[in-house]
């Protein structure tokens, strides 16, 4: 913090384009991601090891996940304008879904099976019964969570169950839905051409009429309103389940504001005191508790600022490897495990410290084992006769997170999608 406030104080008139200051790997996308991803860890330590939030005030697990759409907004609209449609949804689904399957199934197959036989002695009932194995892998396999429990695993002994009452297996993956909705809101756009033609106009409109609903709401929060659209739901969407309407509002504002900011690049000032003051605006609402309306606009702009001014030694975290990823789609199901057995006894800092080891260990299998073969395949294209590969035209970059990246996974290379393709599959807590 004292850095960028030298800085600021020494570059307070500076203003930059975003497109200038944003060049290449010259980035600290990768660096953020994996603070958010660690973030909630963080948060969800105190919610899963001892049925508390780690503060009353702050939603550390809601910022950390806003924070991984933001980014995911700007590097995927960055990729939409680069790449054919049908590329950007190989490329998408790359990132999302090969993690996301070995997960399920490491749930399902390894964890589930184990917790089970602990309790009841037997396998019978598992697979096929009420909240059932197989029936977990068939409602959540797009990345919905439409079935969060397995049998009674986690039942009546784990903080969490004492203080909600709930027994998720994985509560990180349901907003895996969000992130794949806002992927299929860019190919939409990019598909009417709005991201190339129309680029001054309809998304700048769009942003303006969700800021107005944002900043109604609250309004209607800070004077003991109601609110509009900030309780109820959404859906079921199709595969991916029901959609909470404030969570919608709030994380596909800050995809769109990400995206917004790659479309006006070039108008986009990124000035060291207005990074500070947004930072400090940012401070005051997370504080106060009600992140909706201006606080998440001043987040954007903090996002992207830290990205292209945090020290260059950040610049190199992510880029050959981007574990964010497989930290937040793993370290809910570790914290459970461990809080069943009683790691909590360690306290807070123990506790997270040895739930962020293993969910490490599990990340970098992930990464390398899945994600990254994965996304070797970015460039495949299928045989058809007399018709030329698909080649996208510019950029230069891999999936990282995107999480991804959200959002969304690796370091920029020359050839196809920009670094736009890191966004990591972000996704907020199940608190």
């Amino acid at each position: 913090m004292l850095f960028l406030l030298q800085r600021a104080a020494r570059r307070s008139t500076a203003f930059v384009p975003l497109n200038q200051a944003y060049i290449g790997r010259a980035n600290s996308f990768g660096f953020l991601r994996l603070g958010f991803a660690f973030a909630v860890v963080l948060s969800h330590a105190a919610v899963l090891g001892f049925g508390r939030p780690i503060t009353q005030r702050v939603d550390i697990s809601g910022l950390a996940v806003a924070g991984f759409f933001g980014v995911s907004g700007f590097l995927i609209t960055r990729s939409a304008r680069r790449i054919s449609l049908p590329r950007f949804f190989w490329h998408r689904a790359l990132r999302i879904w090969p993690g996301l399957w070995v997960c399920l199934l490491f749930i399902g197959f390894v964890v589930a099976p184990m917790l089970y036989l602990e309790r009841h002695g037997t396998l019978d009932g598992l697979w096929r019964g009420p909240d059932g194995v197989i029936g977990y892998l068939r409602s959540n396999w797009w990345g919905g969570m439409r079935q969060e429990n397995i049998a009674d695993l986690f039942q009546g002994d784990t903080p969490f169950w004492r203080w909600t009452g709930g027994h998720p297996i994985n509560g990180s993956l349901w907003t895996l839905a969000y992130e794949i909705t806002c992927y299929l809101f860019v190919a939409i756009a990019a598909a009417l051409t709005l991201l190339r033609r129309q680029v001054r106009v309809v998304p700048l409109l769009i942003m303006v009429a969700v800021f107005g609903v944002l900043c109604w709401n609250y309004y209607q929060q800070v004077t003991g309103g109601e609110g509009i659209l900030v309780n109820g739901s959404i859906g079921p969407a199709p595969l991916l389940g029901w959609f909470s309407t404030s969570y919608f509002l709030w994380y596909a504002f800050m995809f769109l504001a990400g995206g917004v900011a790659e479309l006006y690049a070039d108008r986009l000032p990124i000035n060291d005191l207005l990074g500070v003051l947004a930072l400090a605006v940012v401070g005051w609402f997370a504080v106060e508790g009600a992140f909706f309306g201006p606080g998440l606009l001043a987040y954007a702009y903090v996002i992207l600022w830290l990205a292209v001014r945090l020290p260059k030694a950040l610049h190199r975290v992510g880029q050959a490897n981007d574990y964010s990823y497989g930290v937040y789609i793993y370290s809910f199901t570790v914290q459970q495990v461990m809080a069943k057995a009683g790691v909590q006894a360690l306290g807070l800092v123990g506790f997270f410290l040895a739930s962020a080891l293993a969910t490490t260990g599990l990340a970098l299998l992930s990464w390398h084992v899945v994600e990254k073969p994965a996304l070797r395949l970015k460039n495949w294209a299928p045989r058809v006769p007399g018709r030329r590969p698909d080649i996208a035209v510019g950029g230069g970059g891999v999936l990282a997170a995107d999480v991804p990246d959200g959002r969304l996974a690796t370091a920029p290379i020359r050839s196809e999608a920009s670094e736009t393709d890191r966004d990591p599959a972000g996704a907020p807590s199940a608190t």
